[in-house]
């Protein structure tokens, strides 16, 4: 007979914390739940929880949304010093760019986030994607001009 339990932590092969999920009585009772690795829940609670997950997950996606809109409205402007050839004393990181952002825009986007594969070492104009949640993604205008 299955059951569904509420996991409570991230528990390998079963599924993520605070996903629903069944399994086996047995598996419940003597492992899952004395482990404190999941609750059981009945079905009624199992649907109330799915609701409200469904809920927070169209809340962040809209959040998300929000967030892109915000990013690629304005460009950055970072004002630097360069040598010839347009090369920076220097680079610009994807920390500077996390600081900017929140200064500009005024949000709190990890600089984990940003995708730069490297530091930015020269003057220019470049696009720079920013995973926002799941598929969403901005891309961030950065203008970087002489000082």
């Amino acid at each position: 007979m299955k059951v569904k339990v509420l996991l409570l932590q991230n528990v390998k092969g079963l599924g993520n914390a605070k996903s629903i999920v069944a399994v086996s009585k047995g598996y419940a009772l003597n492992y899952l739940v004395p482990k404190g690795l999941a609750k059981i829940v009945d079905e009624d609670t199992a649907e109330t929880i799915v609701d409200v997950s469904k809920n927070v997950e169209e809340r962040r996606i809209a959040q998300a949304q929000k967030e892109k809109e915000i990013l690629e409205s304005k460009e950055l402007i970072f004002k630097a010093n360069a040598g010839t050839e347009d090369k920076l004393f220097g680079s610009i990181t994807a920390q500077d760019i996390e600081e900017k952002i929140k200064k500009v825009f005024g949000l709190e986007i990890d600089r984990k986030k940003i995708v730069l594969n490297n530091p930015i070492k020269k003057l220019g104009e470049y696009k720079i994607p920013v995973k926002l949640y799941k598929e969403i993604q901005a891309e961030l205008k950065v203008k970087v001009e002489k000082e």
